[in-house]
């Protein structure tokens, strides 16, 4: 595949996927909630990532995080590993605080 930058051995996921699959949740959460009395507004959420960082020169894709998965050791050795910590503030199309109710 062109431009496509291979995930390095040790990893999960890029961290766009990562953030997605949390995106898709919430969707997921909202979605099942919208007959319920009791629902919990959704404050800011912190999600905390050991990512290691790529440079792809070849297929000019720059600069991409790759979220490690924190079991693997051998696949590691050559890349350094940053903590990356996202504080994101959900909020509906029109702006609004989404909510979420107590059962799935």
């Amino acid at each position: 595949m062109v431009g496509v930058t291979p995930r390095p051995a040790g990893t999960v996921t890029d961290l766009a996927d990562a953030v997605r699959a949390l995106r898709e949740e919430l969707s997921s959460a909202m979605a099942v909630s919208t007959d319920e009395d009791l629902r919990f507004e959704v404050g800011t959420v912190t999600m905390e990532f050991a990512v290691a960082v790529t440079a792809d020169t070849k297929a000019h894709a720059g600069v991409k995080f790759w979220v490690v998965d924190v079991g693997a050791e051998g696949g590691l050795s050559r890349l350094a590993s940053h903590t990356v910590t996202l504080e994101l503030t959900p909020k509906t199309s029109t702006g609004e605080r989404p909510e979420i109710s107590d059962e799935e």
